[in-house]
């Protein structure tokens, strides 16, 4: 029944996300500490930053052995300001890490993508031990990870990424060429709502909430009831969450196409501007915002922006573009406007980005998996 209200949150946003969020907490020291034996520790919070570490293997106190088939899929990052981003096979995934002292480290709630990987993949294995990790030591450049509750150490070993971008000053290092697409679209967007000054206030957050939980009830989804006061507290977030990321992409992309114009695709999550996003992006690539280092990774990154074939176009001049940035989607379903309707297309509209899916997809600080 809990998971009901998870999923709700998200189908009432007609997303292609499946919630599997867990809330359990865990409490005490890491029992395989004694195994790594008493050595003195660099602090993490000025040791991990700006490394990249790669999975070496994982031993569990029964003896077990996993030995990634290739390392560099399943890598952690420790980042200045407290996040930790995770590859986990063909899953990506965002959180926290917080160290009170040397030898300690703990990871927050991590939120991943949930995509099917091969059979031999050890993303399972590997993402669970994130919520039980409680300590730490660096021996001879190979960082270990010790957990708590099922006694497992983690190994890893430091990785030389290379610098695959630089974007408003900052080197983005990273092998994946969809990695480095999403850091830099994510901080030119970013710059352009702070340069525009578009940001979502508290009272459409709240609106945002109500028209959710309205949507809920009338679906007779009430499994909310049975959820715990803690787990009450993170569905709310997350949708205070979901809300504030859906409103400012929505917001950031009308002021796009209000400055640009230009033809505007279809998208499950609402109307996507196109051509503007790419004439900003050029713009700021043109003004030296950004630069792709590794010239492989070029097509991949400019793919969804010239390609029309992977994409569904509202009909150019038609009342449906005119109308695209009149009222927000969650609102026009409010409204029983048609507004946002689809165009009359062949086919479906792809789900990933790279084949024509939407790029606003991502919503922070929401815990559990994504998909």
């Amino acid at each position: 029944m809990k998971q009901h209200i998870l999923t709700a949150l998200l189908v009432l946003l007609s997303q292609p996300f499946v919630p599997d969020i867990s809330f359990s907490e865990g409490t005490g020291e890491s029992a395989a500490d004694s195994a790594l034996g008493e050595i003195n520790q660099p602090d993490a919070r000025s040791f991990l930053p700006g490394k990249t570490w790669q999975l070496v293997k994982i031993v569990s106190m029964n003896d077990r052995i996993d030995t990634p088939n290739d390392r560099s899929l399943y890598t952690v990052e420790f980042k200045t300001d407290g996040a930790a981003r995770i590859r986990a096979d063909c899953n990506r995934g965002t959180g926290s890490w917080t160290s009170t002292s040397p030898g300690k480290l703990q990871f927050g709630q991590i939120a991943a993508t949930q995509a099917v990987c091969p059979p031999d993949s050890l993303h399972d294995r590997y993402m669970k031990q994130f919520s039980w990790v409680r300590s730490y030591v660096v021996k001879d450049e190979h960082l270990f990870l010790a957990t708590m509750a099922d006694g497992s150490i983690i190994e890893f070993e430091p990785v030389e990424l290379p610098v695959a971008a630089t974007v408003l000053g900052e080197e983005i290092r990273t092998s994946d060429a969809t990695e480095m697409q999403v850091v830099v679209l994510s901080k030119l967007f970013d710059h352009y709502a702070e340069e525009h000054g578009i940001e979502v206030s508290d009272e459409e957050i709240d609106s945002f909430v109500d028209k959710m939980q309205h949507d809920m009830g009338a679906m007779g989804l009430t499994a909310e009831e049975d959820l715990t006061d803690q787990e009450k507290a993170q569905v709310a977030q997350m949708r205070r969450d979901m809300g504030r990321s859906m409103i400012l992409q929505w917001k950031l992309n009308r002021a796009l196409y209000r400055q640009f114009g230009g033809r505007i695709i279809y998208q499950q999550l609402g109307p996507e501007p196109l051509d503007a996003y790419r004439e900003y992006i050029e713009e700021r690539r043109d003004a030296g915002d950004f630069t792709i280092k590794q010239k492989a990774f070029e097509d991949k990154f400019w793919r969804y922006f010239i390609t029309d074939s992977i994409h569904n176009f509202y009909e150019p001049g038609s009342a449906e573009e005119a109308q695209a940035f009149s009222t927000p989607p969650w609102l026009q379903a409010a409204a029983g406007a048609e507004t946002n309707a689809q165009p009359s297309v062949a086919n479906e509209v792809p789900e990933s980005a790279e084949d024509g899916g939407p790029l606003n997809w991502q919503v922070n600080g929401v815990s559990g998996g994504l998909n």
